[in-house]
């Protein structure tokens, strides 16, 4: 804990190492106007008229040696959650046990995202799942989310080695700074309006029914898919160039940062932006849904007369339930990280990582439940997936058998 009392004033880390040196409480904690600490931050040192050593205490939002890094609003990233908490120039199995926990769900994640965007990209790279538009989105989805989950794997290793002393090449850390965490938000924006172009798809068709152009949406679908993500892209562009490498050196310690800072109006911009990609999406999903009961429900009431509206609304939602359940899901899933960056203003502390870490990781999870969300529920898309899997071994087994036969004959 940290203490003072009318000679001293005691800093201690987690590892209980304490800096001490006497302390003033009458002083303006500036250290003579030097404007060593950033932010509004305190400046203390070891002696007041020869000071060798200079210690920052700083506000809330701020860190780092000088105060010169900020938790605020959308700077949300691994950085600033784990990046204090991991130890430089000590092996993993002794590093604090947050680290050894966002191992162990880095590599889950890793795992079962791969699964199923290798399971949801073998069904959807099929020819008869693409005969119509959401094919062709769905295919694009399960892509972007295995490219996803590899870049944030990539970027989870590389802030623990880089932080642990043993990457540290400078080129090699800039453009992973200028292009990862730039990458993993138009990778997750892309794949929220894949999946709203799936709601919106399935939302034609059943109003145009029979006259549903399938040849025609599996063209447009194409030009749809490249649409958004130049949208995405164009609409993050901001981010990169506010991006920079920067050394943040404490004492005996020399960490590397990966540091964005907005001005007030690309601050604001990058709210809209963020909102925008969250919210236009996810209304997208649940319109088409209750658009599509509706629908139904208006046919069904005008086929069967003898059952009335309401009766057969409930039994519509009954039958189409997953289609409406399933984007509250995944904006529910979604929902912690934007919360967490609008509500909360700043992690308080570098040291208080736990609900921002959960609300990092969540955020990706909705990409990864393609496999969960459109084929478990869909017999069809079952069927195309127990083909593709049988087809690959049938084809394992003949190049086997070639290799077998080669080698003993």
């Amino acid at each position: 804990m940290c203490f003072y009392d009318k000679d001293l004033m005691c800093i201690c880390d987690l590892d209980r190492f304490s800096n001490c040196f006497l302390f003033n409480d009458t002083m303006n904690n500036d250290c003579h106007g030097s404007n060593y600490c950033e932010n509004d931050g305190q400046c203390f040192q070891n002696n007041e008229t020869c000071p060798t050593k200079l210690t920052c205490i700083c506000q809330d939002c701020y860190y780092g040696a000088k105060c010169q890094f900020s938790t605020k609003g959308f700077l949300f990233s691994l950085d600033s959650i784990l990046g204090y908490h991991i130890k430089p120039n000590i092996s993993i199995d002794q590093q604090p046990l947050i680290i050894k926990i966002s191992i162990a769900i880095s590599t889950i994640m890793f795992v079962l995202g791969l699964i199923s965007g290798v399971l949801s990209m073998m069904t959807f790279h099929r020819k008869i799942p693409r005969q119509v538009g959401s094919g062709n989105y769905l295919l694009m989805s399960s892509i972007t989310s295995i490219i996803m989950i590899i870049l944030l794997t990539f970027k989870f290793w590389q802030l623990i080695l880089s932080q642990m002393s043993l990457i540290n090449n400078r080129s090699f850390l800039y453009f992973n700074c200028l292009s990862i965490d730039a990458s993993l938000r138009i990778l997750l924006a892309s794949n929220e309006w894949l999946n709203a172009c799936v709601a919106f798809e399935r939302m034609i068709y059943v109003i145009e029914g029979i006259s549903f152009h399938r040849r025609k949406s599996q063209t447009v679908s194409k030009w749809i898919v490249v649409s958004v993500f130049i949208l995405t892209i164009i609409t993050h562009i901001h981010d990169p160039i506010h991006r920079q490498l920067i050394d943040d050196i404490d004492i005996d310690e020399k960490r590397i940062w990966c540091f964005v800072r907005y001005s007030s109006s690309v601050e604001i911009y990058n709210s809209f932006i963020t909102l925008f990609h969250f919210l236009v999406p996810f209304l997208i999903n649940v319109i088409s849904a209750l658009w599509i009961i509706k629908n139904v429900t208006h046919s069904r009431s005008t086929v069967q007369p003898e059952q009335t509206f309401n009766q057969h609304l409930q039994r519509q939602f009954q039958e189409h339930q997953r289609i409406l359940f399933a984007p509250c899901i995944l904006i529910l899933l979604s929902l912690p990280r934007l919360i967490i960056s609008f509500v909360s203003g700043c992690m308080r502390s570098a040291r208080e990582p736990w609900l921002y870490l959960i609300g990092y990781y969540l955020s990706f999870i909705p990409s990864m439940l393609t496999f969960f969300v459109f084929i478990l529920p869909s017999k069809n898309y079952k069927k195309e997936l127990k083909t593709a899997i049988e087809q690959m071994l049938r084809r394992y087994h003949r190049i086997r058998n070639m290799i077998i036969v080669r080698y003993f004959f």
